[in-house]
């Protein structure tokens, strides 16, 4: 039995290394590899394209990535004027040659970057062989020549070509001196011609491929200033008959920006004056810079932090959601190189969806397992305070869907991040990063409806972990966390009623000699312990997780009320209920790890914990009257005992916590009663198995499924209700 319960605590180690409460951690079976690739994940959307360079040609992995993943291509940089004819009349095919015909070989659809550009331009352009400026007509006549020269030799593979990229100013003030200031990019293009070029490239283009789409292509794109100035320009040119089929969006952007908002906007103000909307360059930098500036900073030396990946992903998973709600106008989505090793914008700005090594990250699986149904949901403004709020605090809220709202003031902060959130099973990023709003006051709300019951959470202000100020805290993840309630729609069962008559939950303190000092419990009486006082009790030995300890169950787990209304209508039998901590959080994850044995917690326990007891309460002794459960890694140490103590307990429960096999006992005589259950998002199939195998072998074992719950508290809320009701008959 060795290694389930190895790899069991392997998850849990997994987990604490991440800083997951193990109330929100999912157990599971691992996700299979996915033989389809974004492109498959979006063909009911748009094509999804990738920029290389011939380090990225000649690399067989990255090439496997290439055709796994995209159905559209950009040369990154060698189709531009200046890689292809440096000097008039001298070309360089050779590159872009072997991209195209990359693309030809693959059926891939070429994306053509660029005909016009102020950088890396063939400046020859200019000047004649003395050096003198030429005239606009002259330029024209070059331009002409080499547009005409480069898209007929392309025309086959390539669909849509950037025709002019990056003519508008990135900055435009008006001043006393200058109070109508140019929107346009004050660069050598301008210089000679005035905005005349970017008619002519696009007439050019036209004449010399009828079929290709022709796009004006620019970065900041969304910044609502500089979309104003690139829609004017759009539309006076449409308005003038310069054929513009469509705008290219670039996407340089960084975790912090712009807004979805934003974006959102300038896509719906576009596609009021074009039909086709391209993301050409996309990539989402770990600092605060933004657009295709060329002077910029790589992040050298720094630290990608566990909530900047949060902010990542995020910013990744957000952005197409944005994507897919415009799909009817966007055509493709390019990333601007295979990896972050190959980035323009460097390894240290993580920018990509495959890390340095060819790895995906987690935004890789964020923006391919999305979930199409929380594209376009509602969300109901019906939001109400969480039970669990201090006193007077509004925030944080949540409405009758399950989704939860959080309210955060910090003017100062550059980002906040809620820890609770969808899961990546659920197409979430496993967090909820607010945004702020124009009084410094952070706000958001959860991608989607969460599980109902209890969560932990705490906040991540510029990556410094707090609580919640509006919640009440709860000890989990070996510290207090902030807790919410998602209310639940069979909550009754473990409602306090003022007409049930409740059991007492009380502290004690009793001398450990095995751990030299003095440890704590909570023991619940129920209602009708004071009646009769020869009256004697059964005892349920209930323990909690991981990084949680002896106040879980009466907190979270609300053990009491639940056993209150059970005792009330008559399901079952009034018996006592002994919380005290496991010492789960005292286990040292690493060598020997596979070691655990739970050794030191059932000498605590059988040792000195039910001697004590036992001597001061009204308890029946024997082992029928005596059973040990606990939740997952609680249920562990279960399992772990009960082969041992069969002596000393004759019930068992694991809740979350794995399965028994017949070979746990020496026969079924050792045992009166089982208990396995579980929530229907971690291991359901392995929970009915066991459950049926105990059977056949003649053991009374319940086995019992949570649905719509994964690993947390309604699971276990719901595991207790029923294990209690077989207890002690």
């Amino acid at each position: 039995m060795r290694k389930p319960l190895f790899k069991s605590l392997c998850i849990i180690a997994l987990a604490m290394s991440a800083g997951v409460s193990m109330a929100q951690f999912p157990f599971g079976r691992p996700e299979p590899e996915d033989p389809d690739g974004l492109k498959d994940a979006y063909k009911d959307y748009f094509k999804i394209g990738v920029a290389v360079n011939m380090r990225n040609m000649q690399n067989p992995k990255e090439i496997e990535v290439i055709l796994k993943e995209y159905n559209s291509i950009t040369a990154e940089n060698d189709m531009k004027p200046g890689s292809l004819q440096p000097k008039e009349g001298e070309w360089n095919w050779a590159n872009a040659d072997s991209i195209a015909n990359f693309c030809r070989k693959n059926n891939i659809k070429l994306r053509g970057h660029c005909l016009v550009w102020h950088s890396q331009f063939c400046d020859w352009m200019f000047t004649d062989k003395k050096g003198n400026p030429v005239s606009k007509e002259v330029f024209y006549q070059r331009l002409k020549t080499h547009i005409t020269t480069v898209v007929n030799r392309y025309k086959d593979v390539v669909y849509c070509w950037d025709v002019v990229n990056e003519a508008m100013a990135d900055d435009v003030r008006r001043s006393p001196w200058n109070p109508n200031p140019s929107p346009y990019r004050n660069s050598k293009l301008y210089q000679l011609c005035g905005d005349e070029f970017i008619a002519k490239a696009f007439q050019f283009a036209r004449e010399a491929d009828p079929n290709a789409q022709l796009f004006y292509n620019d970065y900041n794109a969304a910044n609502p200033d500089k979309r104003d100035r690139i829609f004017d320009m759009v539309k006076k040119m449409k308005d003038a008959g310069v054929p513009i089929d469509g705008i290219g969006m670039q996407g340089h952007y960084n975790v912090y920006g712009p807004s979805m908002e934003n974006i959102a906007a300038a896509i719906e103000k576009y596609a009021t004056i074009v039909d086709h909307i391209q993301f050409t360059e996309l990539d989402i930098r770990a600092n605060e810079e933004m657009g295709g500036q060329l002077q910029f900073s790589r992040n050298e030396g720094a630290t990608i932090d566990q909530s900047t990946r949060t902010l990542h992903d995020n910013q990744y998973s957000q952005l197409f959601r944005v994507l897919r709600k415009h799909k009817d106008v966007i055509d493709v989505v390019t990333f601007w190189n295979v990896s972050d090793k190959d980035s323009w914008v460097g390894v240290n700005n993580y920018p990509l969806l495959f890390d340095k090594d060819l790895k995906r990250k987690s935004s890789y699986r964020l923006v391919k397992r999305f979930n199409p149904d929380l594209d376009n949901v509602e969300i109901k403004e019906d939001f109400k305070p969480s039970e669990l709020n201090q006193p007077g605090q509004e925030y944080p809220m949540v409405n009758s869907q399950g989704y939860a709202r959080f309210r955060v003031v910090a003017p100062q902060a550059k980002s906040v991040i809620v820890s609770l959130g969808l899961g990546g099973n659920m197409g979430g990023v496993g967090a909820t990063v607010l945004q702020k709003n124009k009084d410094g006051v952070w706000e958001g709300t959860t991608e989607g409806p969460m599980d109902e019951g209890f969560h932990y959470y705490h906040l991540t202000i510029d990556g410094g972990v707090v609580n919640d100020p509006g919640a009440l805290n709860y000890y989990g993840s070996v510290r207090w966390e902030s807790g919410i309630e998602i209310p639940a729609h069979d909550a009754d069962f473990y409602a306090a009623k003022k007409d049930v008559p409740h059991g007492l939950v009380q502290q004690v303190l009793f001398w450990s000699e095995s751990t030299g000092k003095f440890q704590r419990a909570f023991v619940y009486t129920p209602p009708t312990y004071n009646n009769n006082p020869k009256e004697k009790f059964p005892v349920l030995y209930l323990q909690h997780g991981w990084g949680e300890d002896e106040t879980a169950w009466s907190n979270q787990g609300h053990a009491n009320l639940i056993m209150d209304n059970l005792i009330a209508e008559g399901k079952a039998k009034p018996f006592i209920i002994v919380m005290t901590y496991g010492l789960t959080n005292d286990i040292k994850f690493g060598s020997g790890f596979g070691q655990f044995t739970a050794k030191e917690f059932e000498t605590m326990l059988c040792d000195e914990l039910i001697p004590y007891i036992d001597s001061h309460f009204k308890t029946k002794t024997d082992r029928a009257n005596r059973a040990l459960a606990g939740l997952s890694m609680g249920g562990m140490e279960t399992k772990l005992i009960s082969g041992r103590k069969t002596d000393t307990f004759a019930s068992f429960g694991l809740l979350s916590g794995g399965q028994f096999a017949p070979t746990d006992f020496k026969d079924n005589k050792a045992v009166n009663y089982l208990f396995v259950g579980c929530g229907s998002k971690e291991s359901p199939d392995a929970i009915n198995k066991s459950a049926a195998d105990m059977k056949a072998a003649g053991y009374n074992c319940v086995g019992y499924v949570s649905e719509g719950t994964a690993h947390e508290f309604l699971t276990w809320r719901r595991c207790l209700h029923l294990m209690a009701q077989g207890l002690f008959k």
